[in-house]
């Protein structure tokens, strides 16, 4: 592994495959992976982006609505959009992926 810059590294397909683990750990703190096969770049792998997994995680606890943000156009609406509606059955989890999937389908 060769580092490019201070949060990015720069891996061949080998290392990758032989070092999993120590690159997830990389990417755990927030180090960019360019993946390179003879040379030439092949992949770039991210960590995982703080906010987008604060709103996940809201919406898994319910506080928020996937769909309701997904029409939000204006960080006044964002700022109005309300909890998510209680589900009978109490699956937020499943809920919250359904509106992920809709609005993965809606791009």
């Amino acid at each position: 592994m060769s580092d490019d810059m201070s949060d990015s590294i720069t891996i061949t397909v080998r290392d990758l495959q032989r070092n999993a683990a120590a690159v997830l750990k990389r990417l755990e703190h927030g180090e960019t992976i360019i993946v390179t096969r003879h040379g030439k770049t092949v992949a770039r792998i991210l960590p995982p982006d703080p906010a987008e997994e604060a709103i996940n995680q809201a919406a898994a606890e319910g506080l928020i609505d996937l769909a309701e943000l997904a029409r939000a156009r204006t960080a006044q609406q964002t700022a109005r959009v309300h909890r998510a509606p209680a589900s009978p059955r109490g699956d937020v989890a499943s809920e919250a992926l359904q509106s992920l999937r809709e609005l993965e389908g809606d791009r």
